[in-house]
């Protein structure tokens, strides 16, 4: 598949890793000759340098053979213009970042339409989602919905007092018969992550992704020895784009939201637009405003401002046993201080916005997760009719080590963790851990 990326910004170049990694054919379209320079060092992947409103740029980037075009830079008009002069083209898919709240409400109907992009996307309302369900699953660093939500993917370390350490996924499996409702399918240790087998054993400080049910997320993160209880006094830092959206939500949900704000103009705005939120004008870097504001006596706090650093630095001043910290961040160069400072989770909006791409790249698809630490990802693929998978059992479908089969959703039922002598059909989807290069082979087995 050719795949044009317009912007190498976070979630271009992740998009660009990705889609690369499967054997796409990607080109990236950056104005920045620095930027540009720095992406062909980094990634095996075509740079163009130019602006992709010009028609000669993407020509350049062969618009005329290209099966998706994905403006994902921070400029909307841009992303605008570059997606309609590829369906003029006669590209299949285009894909628009729109980060401006009008364009992406009523009053933007008429653009998006005329613009005719087949998705819209916004790294700021995507990050949100994604720190709501953390709020809504305090204890888990990582959680993400599949199958519509009847599965879910749970990250957490595992912590001292978990039943689940010393023991290998086989012995746990045995202690869980018949009916299992997890399934491990990735593991972080030393910076390494792996998808675990059988004889895999558990320690205390690995951090493990889940497969579970819905209903049994919480006990899975007791038996991971995660603490996890409703957040009802949450602290927002920042009442940006993202800030602002997920205070907003949470006092909807019923806890008691604080949020800080720097900008004064901006704290009086949100204290007009959120009445039932406390917005407080100051600096989230101000240790004595923190303390007026009682951080460390919050069940939860978000770091959700443009400043990485001082997001890191303010969540690490709350972390203790009983808050649970978020920190946002755009340049990773900083994640390792989130593990060294005690920081319970961190999110970016490259992961959050290109998994809703990647969704729309690989059309069968329902899900998508991807990680901050690890090129293993998490997808929900259909099997069609008349496919390979069709009629088989699992232990015989013979795919790629770097995959593991999670689950199984029938028409009509809830989701369902795979067993080896799990029979398959079509119709069905199914939950698989994979890296990459592995997605091609998982492709041409469940379709038909």
């Amino acid at each position: 598949m050719h795949v044009i990326i317009v912007g190498a910004g976070e979630v271009g170049r992740y998009l660009a890793q990705r889609l690369g990694a499967e054997g796409n054919d990607v080109v990236i379209i950056e104005q920045n000759e620095e930027v540009a320079a720095s992406i062909g060092e980094e990634l095996d992947v075509q740079v163009i340098v130019g602006s992709a409103t010009v028609p000669s740029t993407l020509e350049a980037a062969g618009i005329d053979k290209a099966d998706i075009l994905a403006g994902v830079t921070q400029n909307d008009e841009v992303n605008f213009i570059a997606s309609l002069l590829a369906k003029e083209a006669g590209v299949k898919q285009t894909v628009a970042r729109i980060q401006t709240e009008e364009l992406r409400g009523p009053a933007g109907k008429t653009l998006r339409d005329a613009m005719k992009a087949d998705l819209i996307i916004d790294p700021d309302a995507d990050t949100a989602d994604e720190i709501m369900e953390l709020a809504r699953v305090s204890g888990a660093d990582e959680v993400y919905r599949m199958s519509d939500g009847d599965l879910v993917v749970i990250g957490a370390v595992i912590q001292e007092g978990s039943p689940l350490a010393g023991s290998t996924l086989a012995e746990i499996g045995v202690s869980f018969e018949p009916n299992w409702r997890f399934l491990f399918g990735a593991l972080t240790r030393d910076g390494e992550t792996v998808i675990p087998r059988g004889d895999q054993r558990l320690d205390i400080g690995d951090h493990v992704r889940v497969l579970t049910t819905r209903d049994s997320r919480n006990e899975i993160l007791e038996l991971l020895g995660a603490r996890h209880r409703r957040a009802k006094r949450v602290m927002v830092l920042g009442g940006g784009a993202v800030g602002s959206r997920v205070a907003e939500r949470l006092t909807n949900e019923g806890a008691e939201v604080v949020l800080v704000e720097r900008d004064m103009d901006r704290a009086k705005e949100l204290s007009e637009r959120l009445p039932y939120v406390t917005i407080v004008n100051g600096d989230i870097e101000d240790v004595d405003l923190l303390n007026e504001e009682s951080i460390t006596r919050m069940d939860l706090v978000i770091a959700a401002t443009g400043d990485d650093a001082a997001n890191v630095l303010a969540c690490a001043f709350a972390s203790d046993k009983k808050t649970f910290t978020v920190a946002v961040l755009h340049r990773l160069a900083l994640l390792p201080l989130v593990r060294q400072f005690g920081i319970d989770a961190a999110l970016s909006p490259r992961t959050a916005s290109a998994n809703a791409v990647l969704r729309h790249v690989r059309g069968g698809t329902a899900s998508v997760a991807t990680f901050l630490e690890s090129d293993i990802e998490v997808d929900e693929f259909a099997i069609e009719a008349g496919s390979p998978a069709d009629g088989v059992r699992v232990a015989d479908l013979h795919l790629p080590h770097s995959v593991v089969l999670g689950a199984v959703i029938r028409p009509g039922a809830t989701g369902e963790i795979v067993r080896g002598s799990t029979v398959l059909s079509g119709g069905d989807n199914v939950v698989v851990f994979a890296r990459p290069d592995s997605i091609p082979a998982l492709l041409k087995a469940f379709s038909a």
